[in-house]
Parts: structure tokens; sequence; C-alpha cells
């Protein structure tokens, strides 16, 4: 059996499997417990009796992967410091690894999903955070430091050179904290088309940095944005004639879970 999560600032998602068929079956959505030590007694109590044999961690953050380290959780801070592989092969008694979300999701997506047809795939989530991966040839990009797209700088005003994260200026995190609102309450279509050309203004930039054939987009935050008006602004604000597709997730919340399963199988973790 193998155990995958996908650990996101808002949801915790999770399946046990045996094979693919299992993933959607088995599939379950929770709230992330917002204390870690919380997180791994949840783990405990509902996996420890399971005969695990491997368990891949998607995590929503910077992580060492050899040491199996979270580093930095932008929306889960009690995960900061952690060694959250060792902590679950402790518990399951099993062989664990961990990579960041976006890595799995883009993974899942370029082998199972709408990348499926194309060699070179970058990834975008906009949910609690903003993430985001680099898919070559049905693998994760050789990288020394991570992806994370969503803490590229935007600058805010020229004549203070005050800049502002991606992430702080349009993920549901930032949105809830500028306006006190949840995203999904906010009904203001002005609203949305603001956020909309943002949006679309950092996907230029992810274009000219990683030069995909296209990307794939996911994340809850996208229901909230006119899609075809997304792909008139990202097109209308590419400063050089670049191709690049931009299309919608297939396995929408299950895209990180297709990855770990990619992993296990076809990878022989």
């Amino acid at each position: 059996m193998y155990l995958l999560l996908d650990i996101g600032g808002t949801n915790l998602k999770l399946s046990l499997v045996k094979n693919i068929k299992d993933l959607k079956k088995n599939f379950k959505k929770i709230r992330t417990p917002e204390s870690y030590q919380e997180f791994l007694t949840l783990i405990k109590e509902e996996f420890n009796s399971s005969k695990i044999t491997k368990t891949i961690i998607g995590f929503a953050g910077m992580i060492d992967k050899k040491k199996g380290i979270i580093l930095k959780s932008p929306n889960l801070s009690d995960y900061d410091k952690k060694f959250i592989v060792k902590d679950i092969e402790k518990i399951l008694k099993c062989k664990t690894y961990i990579y960041n979300d976006a890595e799995l999701a883009g993974l899942g997506e370029s082998i199972y999903g709408t990348g499926k047809n194309y060699k070179i795939v970058a990834y975008v989530t906009l949910s609690t955070g903003i993430g985001g991966a680099r898919i070559v040839n049905k693998e994760i990009d050789k990288n020394f430091n991570g992806f994370e797209p969503g803490h590229s700088l935007f600058l805010l005003d020229f004549s203070k050179l005050e800049f502002a994260e991606i992430e702080k200026l349009i993920s549901g995190r930032a949105i809830e904290n500028i306006y006190g609102l949840k995203p999904e309450n906010i009904k203001d279509k002005e609203f949305w088309k603001h956020i909309n050309k943002l949006f679309a203004a950092f996907l230029v930039n992810v274009s000219l940095f990683w030069s995909p054939e296209v990307i794939i987009l996911g994340g809850s935050l996208l229901n909230s944005l006119d899609f075809e008006e997304l792909k008139v602004n990202f097109e209308n604000l590419k400063p050089m004639p670049i191709k690049v597709k931009l299309l919608k997730s297939k396995l929408k919340e299950l895209s990180a879970l297709y990855g770990a399963y990619s992993l296990v199988k076809l990878k022989n973790y």
C-alpha cells in the first residue's frame, strides 16, 4: 500500500492506494491541522495499523528533499523547520519522500492530465498561496532551490522602490488578509477583473522565465476568474511574440496525488 499526501495551506488531501484505480476511490480531503503535532497525531491514528510500504508527501512550501525538512511554509508556520520525513517514517515504519506540492501536481498533469502531449510544461496553482513548477519530458526539471514563482516580486511604487510578492497580492490568503473577506464571498465583478489582469501579468513572467509550451493552471481561485478573459489579458500583455498555451488542469485537486503515484509506480521508488 502507498500513502499519498498533499498538504496544502487550507486542505489536506490523501489517498491510500495499491493501484491507480484506488486513487479516486480512496480519496479524502480534510482541513489541514494548523498544529504540526496535531498533523502527526492524525497520521498515527488514521494509518498506523495500515501496511504502508511507501509514503509520498507533497507540501505547500520550501523544502529540503535530502534532509526531509520543511524549510518555510507561508501558510502553515508551525510546520517550519520540522523533519517531517523522519517523523512520518517513525510513525508508519516505511520509506518516505517529500516534494513541493506544485512539483507533484505538475508531474501528475504531465503524465495523466492536460500536459501529457507536451514536453515542456509549466504548472501554476492559484489557491491559498501561489505555487508552480517546471516539468520537462515527464520529469521534474532540475533545480537548486526548488520552484517558488509565487514569491516573485512586483514593483508597486517606482519612486519608493517598493516591491511585493505576487502571493501577497492576489492569493486566497492575501485577499482575505487585505479585504477581510474569503474570496468565495466576493461577488464584485470589477474586483475579479483586476485580479485577472494581475494574474495574467504574472503568467507572462512565468512564460518568459520558464519558456514552456503550455502553462497548466489549477487551484480553487481559478474558479473565480473568467478563463477566456485571462487568455485575452495574457496575449495582450506579452511583450514578445512567444507562443504559449494556457490550459486548465484536468486532474484538479487530485493532480498532486497523481504525481505522487507516478513516482511510486513509474519511477519505482
